[in-house]
């Protein structure tokens, strides 16, 4: 499993992909953040992954402001697992963050304290 820690934040090693074309790939190390609910990519590399905007959401971000992001869909690579998500397009030049979403769905359990990941058995079907 990989995971990457720098002092106190932990990263995540997931393959994006665009959905209709898997071929078009690329490794991100993403910073887990549980307080946020969504995955982030920004901008640039939505463009090279040929990721395109299917909407936009409104989001409450962490200051509390409301500000509207496009967002598109993707598959995501983890641990010999695939599944297809959605990303909200970042403006350029942000850190890619993984949400509550993709830790999830991935069944992975981060414990800040040892700075580690694990994986979970089975995802709760109730």
């Amino acid at each position: 499993m990989k995971d990457i820690a720098f002092m106190g934040d932990i990263y995540l090693e997931l393959t994006v992909s665009n959905i209709s074309d898997p071929n078009l790939q690329q490794e991100v190390a993403f910073l887990v953040d549980t307080g946020a609910t969504r995955a982030w990519i920004p901008q640039e590399i939505a463009e090279k992954l040929s990721i395109s905007a299917s909407g936009s959401i409104p989001l409450e971000l962490a200051d509390g402001s409301i500000k509207e992001y496009p967002y598109g869909f993707c598959f995501f690579t983890f641990g010999g697992e695939t599944i297809a998500g959605n990303v909200i397009i970042g403006p350029s030049n942000i850190e890619p963050l993984a949400g509550t979403h993709i830790l999830q769905d991935f069944r992975l359990v981060i414990d800040m304290d040892r700075h580690t990941i694990s994986r979970g058995r089975a995802m709760r079907a109730k």
